[in-house]
């Protein structure tokens, strides 16, 4: 490789991460943003495992683990 193929080289990974460091900063600000409006649902959120702790208990269950599952259609692997 000659040196003006190296630089070409080193100055479109330079490019690369300099746009994936935008990229993320942007998305990492919009997180913020939809966190400190979406903070009231999960206040709601915690009420309603709390009552349905306090139900169960009421029930005879004992709650060993809290454990909250997430049904998705994404596939690991493959």
């Amino acid at each position: 490789m000659t040196t003006g193929e190296i630089l070409i080289i080193a100055a479109a990974a330079a490019v690369f991460i300099i746009i994936n460091i935008i990229m993320w900063s942007i998305i990492a600000k919009k997180e913020r943003r939809t966190n400190k409006k979406s903070s009231p649902e999960s206040k709601m959120t915690a009420v309603q495992l709390n009552e349905v702790s306090a139900a169960a208990t009421a029930a005879g269950f004992e709650l060993m683990e809290n454990t909250v599952l997430v049904h998705t259609d994404d596939i690991i692997g493959d």
